[in-house]
């Protein structure tokens, strides 16, 4: 074989795994994007009869409970992709959804109560005649809250911790861990832009895509519990 005959069939190889990759890519996250879509479709259902409306503002993070099991099997099939050989995403996402249903709603639940708390206080300032400044300290209270809700779902995804060891995890590397901090709060500004920008409906078909980017923004989460807090 001449050199440049190699030369060509490397390249040719090279196109064929580049091609591949990138398939399997797209692939792996179609099938656990419409697998989350699907799996969501009640809670989807209920928030669309709730409506955009203040008086609701409250019940909202109360209904995205449900939706625990349905991010962390997200979660742990993103995860997966990585380190499989296989191109088995829907295995990954019922494996995740089977070991992890439990844990994540008890992760998961009780951030979004108090959600619903802050929400429902921002709703009743001006009823209650009270200075728009309060709102600003709530927003940032909620805002807090939803990043230790998402650290608490992804700790409780990859490990098998207590409930309240969960949370307190949560809650110890909001400030050890800034970076993801930001990161999640990065995430959250464009979800919330892009709800604005277009509809829910466009950060539902899309989740996968945030999910994506929050297992990667995770990772030192993921590494510091792993050396700092399980054996071995």
């Amino acid at each position: 074989m001449s050199r440049e005959t190699a030369h060509r069939a490397g390249d040719s190889a090279m196109g064929s795994g580049v091609l591949s990759r990138a398939a399997a890519f797209v692939y792996w996250h179609l099938v656990v994007g419409v697998l989350m879509c699907v799996a969501e479709l009640p809670v989807v259902a209920l928030l669309f009869f709730l409506g955009r409306t203040a008086a609701n503002a409250a019940l909202v993070p109360l209904c995205l409970i449900p939706l625990a099991p349905v991010l962390s099997a997200g979660i742990f099939a993103m995860r997966a992709r990585a380190g499989s050989a296989d191109l088995a995403p829907a295995r990954e996402f019922l494996r995740g959804l089977r070991l992890g249903w439990a844990d994540s709603l008890r992760a998961w639940a009780v951030p979004m109560v108090v959600l619903a708390v802050v929400a429902g206080a921002i709703v009743a300032l001006r009823p209650a005649g009270l200075p728009g400044a309060y709102a600003g300290v709530l927003v940032g209270i909620g805002v807090i809250v939803t990043i230790w809700g998402v650290n608490a779902l992804v700790i409780a995804t990859v490990f098998s911790f207590r409930w309240r060891d969960t949370a307190r995890l949560a809650v110890y590397f909001l400030g050890r861990r800034w970076a993801v901090s930001l990161g999640t709060l990065a995430l959250l500004i464009v979800a919330a832009g892009l709800v604005l920008v277009t509809s829910e409906a466009a950060l539902w078909l899309f989740q996968v895509v945030w999910i994506s980017f929050l297992v990667v923004i995770a990772r030192p989460l993921v590494a510091a519990v792993t050396e700092q807090f399980t054996a071995g």
